[in-house]
């Protein structure tokens, strides 16, 4: 017969062991059932896509990804680039400055090239080759800016859902110029989906006869190398004919101020000027150091009551043959507008 003390020592290994099985038995149901959540979550926003803001943002940053490359100089790292690496730049999904020297404070990519307005399109070269060699098929977007940008990048991750990254085209504020479809201006930010990148890289740098090294500027030399690989200019103005892109402070298109912008001349499209910007705006150029504060404030922490719009539903993704269609009106928008 089996001594009580024995019996009770079994009984109590085997109810430690039956807990623990059960323990790990309710946590993959638990751990299945979170999974199964989130896959019918996911479901649910891609057929009925009406959340709340705060979710759609979560749900943009993983699904809309794009690395930033910022361009600075060393005598701007603790002014303006410290500005944009805790404002809006710490909303990419990655970002890098690219600057001559490196700065323990900032993720830079450090440039063997003078800090002279004529090498910024080396800069830009540079960047974007380092992107396409290390990045390319981590990101889906690759936004370009200075660092007296400033981007909202909700807005812009709103605004490319709807875009395949493995389309040829690149977005920003287009501005007209001796080749046919213009260029994106630089001040106020462009972003090159992955096969834009893609082309530019294997296409365009590598050529010494479209795409040359030269001290011309940055955006023009950019557009003119992905119009001749084949990427189209995309229209980001709103259904209003608004900017999103802004090139300059949204003080100098307000409609009640009269102001000789050294823009008026450049746009390819005539600026909507009922009213100062889209309300969806995605960029501002020349910020200032004090701004860039502001705009944070008056961005992300004040809310006025009654007018803070609650829920959003997302746009439907492009299929391919509407994507196609798009590129073919923006391609037609070039006779159109020098007609």
């Amino acid at each position: 017969m089996v001594p009580v003390m024995v019996r009770n020592t079994v009984f109590l290994v085997l109810g430690i062991m039956l807990g623990v099985r059960l323990t790990d038995i309710i946590g993959y149901l638990k751990l299945w059932r979170e999974s199964d959540l989130r896959a019918s979550e996911k479901a649910a926003l891609l057929k009925y896509p009406v959340a709340s803001e705060e979710v759609l943002a979560t749900w943009l940053d993983r699904e809309v990804r794009i690395l930033c490359l910022v361009l600075t100089m060393p005598s701007s790292h603790s002014t303006k680039a410290a500005r944009v690496n805790r404002t809006w730049g710490a909303r990419c999904n990655k970002l890098i400055f690219l600057s001559s020297q490196t700065d323990p404070n900032l993720s830079i990519l450090k440039m063997d090239i003078p800090e002279t307005r004529g090498n910024l399109y080396a800069k830009v070269r540079t960047g974007m080759a380092y992107a396409h060699k290390h990045y390319l098929n981590d990101f889906d977007w690759f936004l370009k800016a200075d660092d007296d940008t400033y981007i909202v990048m909700e807005n812009l991750r709103l605004f490319l859902y709807p875009y395949d990254p493995e389309s040829s085209v690149f977005f920003g504020c287009r501005f007209k110029s001796g080749y046919s479809q213009g260029y994106m201006s630089g001040g106020a930010g462009y972003v090159l989906s992955r096969d834009a990148l893609r082309r530019l890289n294997l296409f365009a740098l590598n050529s010494t006869t479209t795409c040359k090294l030269n001290e011309f500027a940055e955006d023009l030399q950019i557009g003119h190398c992905l119009q001749d690989v084949g990427v189209i200019a995309g229209d980001t103005r709103d259904f209003q004919g608004r900017h999103r892109f802004l090139p300059i402070s949204p003080y100098e298109l307000m409609p009640f101020i009269e102001l000789q912008s050294w823009t008026n001349g450049y746009f390819f499209h005539k600026p909507n000027r009922s009213d100062c910007c889209s309300a969806s705006a995605i960029s501002f150029h020349y910020v200032k150091d004090v701004e860039f504060e502001f705009l944070e404030f008056f961005l992300y922490h004040l809310r006025v009551f009654g007018l803070h719009q609650a829920q959003r539903a997302l746009p439907s993704r492009l299929g391919f043959r509407q994507m196609n269609e798009r590129l073919q009106h923006w391609s037609r928008q070039v006779t159109d507008n020098r007609g």
